[in-house]
């Protein structure tokens, strides 16, 4: 357990190279449109993990975490025709070649197949399709690998909002603590016939918003 501990927090580090500091998934815009502020942080911090990563991507990355072989093929394809913004399925796609991009340099076997299965045109290799293979891969558990993925994707959101200096870092450590005990209690692996859906209505519509001078991707 401790050596799983272990490589749980490396990927979960800032330091990993996953790509993930290029996106701001929304927060950024929002912030020029006046829909997010320092005082709202929170509440879009909660809405971003316990709606869009709790009913969509922690769904995504368990079953991409249980696919072998060609089924994470066809699961990818699955994956591609659920955004219902061409902008955002690209961003997913982008944000999946960043991360796949570290994991291949980090010499995992996985995230070297799935991007050669993009080459090839067989996967578009979304991001959070990209995260389950490849924590699989590592070793991690199901537990641990979904562990990741919310620690993770919550810190890139703090990180990004800082960077904006939309908030100090005691306001991100304050919201996450604030958000912590929800978002462990949504960490259970999902049922199999759970299907990914999902509306954060805030960051979706920030991300149709044409780029402009962009410090984030997205």
């Amino acid at each position: 357990m401790t050596r799983s501990l272990l490589l749980a927090m490396q990927i979960a580090d800032s330091s990993f190279p996953s790509g993930a500091f290029a996106f701001s998934w929304g927060a950024e815009a929002a912030l020029a449109d006046g829909m997010l502020s320092r005082g709202s942080f929170g509440s879009w911090l909660a809405v971003e993990m316990l709606q869009r990563w709790h009913r969509f991507d922690r769904r995504v990355v368990a079953r991409a975490w249980h696919c072998r072989g060609g089924e994470l093929e066809a699961w990818d394809g699955e994956v591609d025709t659920l955004f219902w913004a061409e902008s955002h399925r690209a961003r997913s796609i982008r944000a999946g070649s960043a991360f796949l991009t570290g994991a291949a340099r980090m010499d995992d076997r996985a995230a070297q197949d799935i991007r050669a299965a993009t080459a090839a045109g067989r996967m578009r290799g979304h991001g959070s399709v990209a995260q389950g293979a490849v924590f699989a891969s590592m070793g991690l558990s199901i537990e641990l690998a979904l562990t990741v993925s919310a620690h993770a994707t919550a810190q890139g959101l703090a990180s990004a909002a800082i960077r904006l200096g939309m908030i100090s870092a005691i306001d991100a450590q304050r919201a996450y603590s604030d958000l912590r005990p929800a978002l462990a209690d949504a960490l259970a692996p999902p049922d199999a016939a759970e299907r990914p859906s999902a509306f954060a209505p805030i960051s979706e519509i920030a991300m149709l918003r044409p780029a402009e001078s962009r410090l984030f991707a997205n």
